[in-house]
């Protein structure tokens, strides 16, 4: 009897089982962990039908991260922009920090694990420019608000580097030179942003 078709549901809802798993298995152990034959194990099939879903382990973790993205980028966008220019700026910086330290290895998925995705998922990508352009637009319209002097990209870019080299030392236990990363994190908001 030939074997019946997969419909779309059946296939999304095999390949979000199966990167369940394999994000399991990477928040455990690692991604040189993470294999298509261990994932297919502990999902309960063959490595033949996880195949079938995915063709490697890097379109596995591609998906990952456009999930991952999307949730980070779903924090970035509630955060509410009533307030002044540079106050909404410092809320996200404070929420971008916050989704890091509230979800440790989605973060270094996100940011610290190197998977080339810009040639190969474009789904990925927009995931990933979803989050850049909340910050990217907020900075901006703290320019053409008058609210800070100078180049928007590069106001983005510093803030957004900052954040992400500050929230990686903590995340790997180097803040240890006698400041505290609430300490450190709100000086360097001052430092970028303007004090409150």
């Amino acid at each position: 009897m030939p074997r019946k078709p997969l419909t779309q549901i059946d296939i999304e809802k095999f390949r979000i089982s199966f990167c369940k798993a394999a994000y399991e298995l990477y928040m455990l152990k690692g991604y040189d962990a993470v294999t298509m034959r261990g994932t297919a194990k502990i999902v309960g099939c063959s490595a033949m039908m996880a195949y079938r879903y995915f063709e490697k382990k890097e379109d596995v973790f591609a998906a990952l991260r456009t999930i991952h993205f999307d949730c980070l980028a779903e924090t970035l966008e509630g955060v509410i922009d009533t307030l002044s220019t540079l106050e909404y700026m410092r809320n996200l910086a404070k929420a971008y920090a916050a989704f890091a330290h509230e979800n440790p290895h989605a973060y270094r998925l996100l940011y610290m694990t190197p998977i080339d995705q810009f040639t190969t998922y474009p789904e990925a990508v927009r995931a990933q420019q979803r989050t850049q352009n909340v910050l990217f637009d907020a900075s901006l319209r703290a320019v053409k608000s008058g609210s800070f002097q100078g180049d928007p990209v590069l106001l983005a870019h510093t803030l957004w580097a900052s954040i992400l080299g500050l929230v990686s030392l903590d995340l790997s236990k180097q803040l240890h030179q006698g400041l505290s990363f609430d300490t450190l994190f709100s000086a360097m908001l001052d430092h970028i942003l303007g004090e409150n």
